[in-house]
């Protein structure tokens, strides 16, 4: 048994039983997320995809003309 786990278990043994299984449940959704955590190979492609997909975008309205319309008087109102 590892230090963390020994003290994990003396310390829900002195918690009352709700906070107890609390505590178990925090542990066993972070277990849940530590087995399905994406690998660093997988988060490398995924990384290539996403900077491929955006690649086929950049500069796809390079040399439109962007011009914001006039947008007329401004409202004006009465002080109150």
């Amino acid at each position: 048994m590892t230090a963390i786990a020994a003290e994990l278990d003396q310390k829900l043994q002195t918690l009352d039983p709700q906070a107890a299984a609390y505590v178990e449940q925090l542990v066993r959704d972070a277990l849940r997320q530590a087995e399905t955590h994406i690998s660093p190979a997988t988060d490398a492609k995924a990384l290539a995809e996403h900077q491929a997909h955006i690649a086929k975008f950049a500069g796809i309205w390079a040399g439109d003309d962007f011009e914001r319309p006039p947008q007329g008087e401004f409202e004006k109102r009465e002080d109150w």
